[in-house]
């Protein structure tokens, strides 16, 4: 994995997100008046429809740009849950990811929530977010990076942070 890329891609991706987010949202309450006016279906949710087309964008605009053909990344946020879990990703849905991306504070990180400052080196990047009134969702203008504590799987701690406080690597999985 070339280590200069991951930043550009990112960004890239990110840039992409908010340029397509009102024709996503659109597409959504097609898809979800649809799917109410049917007999024996439901819309999922606007979060998991938008998490499975920022997981195709994210393998198309970052990882196929940053990783080598024997390496991917991560899941973005969620990942793709459109065949309800049988994989995350959708593309190469067996592949198992080789690298993460990891962000670092340019000078510090300070929590959006707590106002304290946090070593990102305990969590792990979620997905891009905006805060509104002491609260974060999945809007515009996505300048917030929602974090979650490593390693932990009940009683997690999130953070979250804005972009402009943070700079974008990537690493391989240690196993």
């Amino acid at each position: 994995m070339n280590v200069e890329l991951p930043s550009g891609a990112i960004e890239n991706f990110r840039s992409h997100l908010l340029s397509g987010f009102s024709s996503m949202k659109l597409a959504y309450k097609l898809y979800a008046d649809e799917a109410i006016s049917r007999d024996n279906d439901f819309a999922v949710s606007f979060d998991d429809f938008f998490h499975d087309w920022a997981q195709s964008n994210w393998e198309l605009l970052v990882e196929r740009v940053v990783c080598s053909p024997q390496e991917s990344l991560v899941v973005y946020g969620r990942g793709s849950d459109y065949e309800v879990e049988a994989h995350s990703r959708v593309f190469f849905q067996k592949l198992k990811p080789t690298h993460e991306v990891i962000c670092l504070a340019k000078e510090s990180a300070i929590d959006f929530l707590t106002g304290a400052s946090i070593n990102l080196s305990k969590f792990d990047f979620d997905g891009f977010v905006s805060v509104e009134g002491g609260l974060y969702s999945i809007d515009c203008p996505l300048d917030h990076i929602l974090f979650s504590e490593k390693d932990s799987t009940f009683d997690y701690k999130i953070v979250i942070i804005p972009i402009d406080q943070i700079k974008w690597s990537a690493k391989a999985i240690e196993i």
